[in-house]
Formats: C-alpha cells, structure tokens, sequence
C-alpha cells in the first residue's frame, strides 16, 4: 500500500517514510581528517570556538597515526574542531616564527607530534605527542570538560587498524634504529 492510494510510489507512513517505526537517520561522521599545509590547519583550528590543532610532517610514524586518534577525539566531542597541520617543507618549517611562535607554539622536528588547543583563536595549552584518543581525550577533559561521547579504555578499532597498516613500517624503523646505535 503507498500513502498516496493506488500508483504512487510514495511509501505508506506518510512524508516518504516506510510504515511502522520511524528511525531517525543520525548524522554523518565528520569528513576524514588528513594533513593541511600548516597556515590552513591553524586558520581552521584557531576559527572555531575550541580548536585542536595536531602538528606532524612525513614520514613520522606517530604523525601517520594521528588521523586515526584524531578522529576518535573529534566523534567523542562533537564540538572540538580538528585540523592536522603538516610540515611536508622546508619552506614550512621556516614558517614556524611567523605563524606559530607569537601563538606560544613551539615544535621542532624532534617534537612531533605535538598537540595545541585553542579558544577563541588563543591558545590554551599545548603539549608534545599524539594518541591514542584515550590518552588525547584525559589531556583534554580538564581544559574543556568531560567529552559528550566518552572514549572507552585502549586503543579503538580504528586506531588498531591503523597501527596494523604501519606495522611494517614501524618494524622497519625500529630496525634502522638498533643498527645506528
């Protein structure tokens, strides 16, 4: 039976619904979060009334897995803004003085990843290191309350699934390293 008697194609239940339970269609996750050149993740980060704004540059294995927490964060409090700044250049890094320091953010290469927050444009706090979400979430919680979803204890499915696809590349860092040693 259609709502609109014989031949239409509208579906019974009235307003295009199916009969029986309506079931609200939740909104979307937020669109996947991946490295912006440094000047536009800030702009974003400090346009948002609370902005995180994540710093990396490639090649960094706990740069790569940022994303993955980030987006855990970003679904556990749906009012934080996230954006991830990559510094892919050397022109990038040199932009460093100009763009982050008179903000009180100080990163080197050494340093990455590293975490800043920001009110209203200013920031709030900072601090080096990523993930995983958990770790991220606590460091968050005191500075702008308790999230809205709150992140269950370990790593996520996402942020697993993540650390399996650098697995190989993690090894192989680890490797190079107790060579040089």
């Amino acid at each position: 039976m259609t709502a609109d008697g014989p031949g239409s194609d509208r579906p019974a239940g009235g307003r295009g619904r199916p009969a029986g339970r309506y079931r609200p269609v939740m909104a979307a996750d937020p669109p996947p979060l991946r490295p912006l050149p440094v000047a536009e993740a800030l702009a974003i980060a400090a346009g948002a009334p609370h902005g995180l704004l994540a710093l990396g540059m490639p090649g960094c294995s706990a740069c790569m897995l940022l994303p993955a927490s980030l987006a855990e964060v970003q679904r556990s409090r749906p009012g934080l803004t996230v954006a991830i700044g990559e510094f892919a250049t050397v022109a990038d890094w040199a932009e460093r003085e100009r763009l982050l320091w008179p903000r009180g953010i100080h990163v080197s290469r050494s340093s990455v990843p590293a975490l800043a927050l920001l009110a209203d444009g200013v920031v709030i706090a900072s601090r080096p290191g990523g993930g995983p979400a958990e770790r991220i979430d606590g460091w968050l919680e005191p500075l702008i309350g308790p999230a809205a979803h709150p992140l269950g204890s370990g790593p996520t499915p996402g942020e697993l699934a993540a650390l399996d696809a650098l697995a190989g590349r993690i090894a192989y860092q680890r490797h190079v390293k107790r060579r040089g040693d």
